[in-house]
């Protein structure tokens, strides 16, 4: 392909290039020529302030500029490629300006075809990083990247790849593989607003808390009939397990409900009135990404149950799919964390 081909050459002799990726346009150049990643950062506008991921193609290739681990293995075979960025520690063969300070690197396999076969052509990783300036928005057509560039920085570039309008999604999930077990850095999201999502905000667990119980308990009646299933989205800490945690109490669940990531799911037998069932808690993140892998809930859709599952994003496609099952309830809530004890959850119901 002619683009690829003057792209490459353009990456060889240490130039810059704006290409396509499954998230929006990035900024390539040459993971292993300092002289690019100088022009990067001249147009990120940031010295060796924030670490800059690189994106290769394939995990042979990973192999050769970070150490993988069994976390980042089991990563790069089920969930790459794909819009998420795995931190491992550095093997030192890219510019150092790219690596955190702690000698880490984050590296992207794109699910994006053009840039698979950019990287692959050229042999060597390039950046993977949005192509804006810092702090500005995320771009999604090029329009978007020249409409906030001075001339300088529009003189940096030096080839472009536009395919027109990227679709608007969220950026990569970032996660940590140096930790003995993966940290979520950033989790890409599941927009609610097109559902038609109310809002309100919760200054403190118990707030939180409530707001489940009141969930919970205007569709009880649907038990009769249905399972009842909360999809739950939101970073590391924003307060996933207090909203079940609030399951519990309108359940009178007597047994401290507690997160499930390390065994996946927990069950919780109860009975409320003339209702009875089980409450399942289930954290999806270590389930390998891949929508089949959620098929085990299909047993757990029998009228009287709850499920409430934490990182929706890992089943985004089974839970739409369940949208039409006459069989289930999906309550989809997102929790925004504000600060201190504040939160912003968003739900449809």
């Amino acid at each position: 392909m002619k683009i690829i081909r003057q792209a490459v050459q353009v990456l060889a002799k240490g130039g810059l290039i704006i290409y396509p990726t499954e998230t929006c346009y990035g900024l390539g150049a040459d993971a292993t020529n300092p002289a690019a990643i100088g022009k990067v950062l001249a147009f990120k506008g940031q010295r060796r302030k924030k670490p800059i991921s690189i994106a290769v193609a394939s995990p042979k290739m990973a192999q050769q500029y970070v150490k993988i681990n069994s976390t980042a293995a089991n990563i790069y075979r089920r969930l790459l490629p794909g819009p998420i960025t795995v931190i491992s520690a550095s093997l030192g063969k890219v510019d150092p300006r790219l690596e955190a300070k702690n000698k880490t690197l984050g590296v992207r396999i794109p699910a994006y075809p053009l840039a698979q076969k950019l990287i692959a052509t050229l042999g060597k990783p390039i950046t993977a990083t949005a192509a804006n300036t810092s702090g500005r928005k995320i771009p999604y057509t090029v329009s978007d990247i020249l409409a906030q560039l001075s001339i300088k920085k529009k003189n940096l570039i030096d080839y472009i790849i536009d395919i027109g309008r990227l679709p608007p999604r969220p950026p990569s999930a970032v996660v940590d593989t140096t930790l003995n077990e993966p940290t979520i850095l950033r989790q890409g999201e599941i927009h609610l607003a097109k559902l038609g999502a109310k809002s309100m905000v919760t200054n403190s667990p118990e707030e939180t808390q409530e707001l489940a119980q009141h969930l919970l308990r205007k569709h009880f009646p649907a038990l009769t009939k249905k399972t009842l299933l909360f999809a739950l989205q939101g970073e590391l800490g924003a307060g996933k397990t207090q909203f079940a945690k609030g399951l519990g109490l309108a359940l009178q669940i007597s047994h401290p409900i507690t997160s499930p990531t390390f065994i996946i799911t927990k069950e919780y037998p109860y009975k409320s009135g003339s209702s009875q069932g089980t409450f399942y808690h289930i954290d999806a993140w270590r389930i390998a990404g891949r929508q089949e892998n959620l098929d085990f809930l299909i047993d757990y859709l029998q009228p009287g149950n709850i499920i409430a599952i934490e990182w929706i994003q890992k089943g985004k496609r089974f839970l739409q799919n369940l949208a039409n099952n006459q069989q289930v309830k999906i309550i989809w809530i997102d929790i925004e964390h504000l600060g201190n004890r504040c939160r912003r959850i968003r739900f449809v119901d």
